[in-house]
């Protein structure tokens, strides 16, 4: 068992035990297993036998496959900060999910914080935004996983203010678009962990525009998290494309859980932030992406939508149940821009 393994069976047996309000000593007890024993198996700093995890198993009364179902939690977190994060308000949206689902689509997926809160066995997600999209895709294989942490290594090394600018510039190369998808990962990272409030945005011809964030230093990755969601991809059925959302979506059948979370409708008097890639997202896309959610309802998909709570998106989904909740604007160049706003959860269940 490896030790990431190790760390994700000890903190299910964690969960388990404490869900069934049974202490360490009483468990202990129950499997004739040292206290002291469990404590570090529970902490993943010892490897578990098979007779050890038998007793364990028969101590909390359930079966292997409640030990090792989709459930795991595998305690990852986003890789980037991304406008419309939903780390904040994961809590809210949880609450309001379909208590069991078949295949999980994010065809919106962005820093991923619900995926990666949920971690399920079987998903289907998409990023429109290319070099994400590269970021989520080296996952796939190992020797990818390795190339990127090793350039981002290197970004760490030469960090300052002028190797910025020449990273920033590097997709105005007409050869960028041919650049190995580590390469063109790692580079995302770098820009968003090193730019001005790791905001992203591009101009009108798809170009990189944020300005230096002026920190001496730079923190890429944690290598915990960077091991944990090689491990949830090694031992899960995920499938990332790169496609419009219309698109990302028509394999969703009966009983599948869609999460829509687009780029937001503008709130009156304000700037909506749209500029994820050079295309945008107008109130077209919006009145499209609605026609899709029926169409997925028709089909016995559960839906559910994100955004901000405005009359037109109110009025797009007025057939629907529509939850309004509070939620913080982090990410936004102007700091009297970020406090506190009304967002909607729409469902259709």
């Amino acid at each position: 068992m490896s030790i990431n393994l190790q760390n994700l069976v000890g903190n299910k047996i964690k969960e388990i035990r404490k869900q069934n309000k049974i202490s360490q000593t009483e468990l202990s007890q129950l499997t004739k297993i040292e206290r002291s024993t469990i404590s570090k198996i529970e902490n993943g700093s010892i490897n578990i036998t098979l007779d050890t995890l038998e007793k364990i198993i028969n101590g909390l009364n359930i079966s292997i496959q409640d030990l090792f179902n989709n459930e795991i939690n595998f305690n990852i977190k986003p890789l980037v900060k991304w406008a419309g994060g939903k780390t904040q308000i994961l809590d809210e949206i949880k609450r309001l999910m379909p208590k069991k689902f078949k295949n999980y689509y994010e065809p919106f997926l962005g820093g991923g914080a619900l995926f990666f809160s949920l971690a399920p066995k079987n998903a289907f997600i998409n990023e429109i935004n290319e070099e994400l999209y590269c970021l989520y895709k080296c996952f796939e294989n190992e020797k990818d996983i390795n190339l990127l942490i090793s350039e981002l290594n290197t970004h760490t090394k030469l960090h300052s203010e002028e190797y910025y600018y020449k990273l920033r510039d590097l997709d105005k190369d007409l050869s960028f678009k041919e650049l190995p998808i580590y390469i063109k990962a790692a580079r995302l990272v770098y820009l968003n962990k090193s730019c001005f409030n790791g905001l992203y945005r591009v101009n009108s011809k798809g170009y990189f525009n944020v300005p230096f964030g002026k920190k001496q230093e730079v923190n890429l990755y944690n290598v915990d998290n960077i091991n944990s969601i090689k491990e949830y991809f090694e031992n899960s059925n995920i499938e990332i494309t790169n496609l419009d959302f219309q698109e990302a979506v028509l394999k969703a059948k009966k009983g599948d859980f869609v999460y829509l979370d687009p780029p937001y409708d503008t709130l009156p008097d304000k700037n909506g932030f749209v500029n994820y890639d050079k295309n945008g997202f107008n109130k077209d896309d919006q009145k499209r992406l609605s026609e899709v959610f029926k169409e997925l309802n028709q089909r016995g998909v559960y839906v559910m939508l994100s955004n901000h709570n405005t009359d037109f998106i109110n009025d797009l989904y007025k057939d629907y149940n529509i939850h309004i909740i509070k939620a913080k604007r982090i990410i936004n160049s102007n700091s009297l821009g970020r406090g506190e706003i009304e967002e909607v959860i729409i469902t259709n269940y």
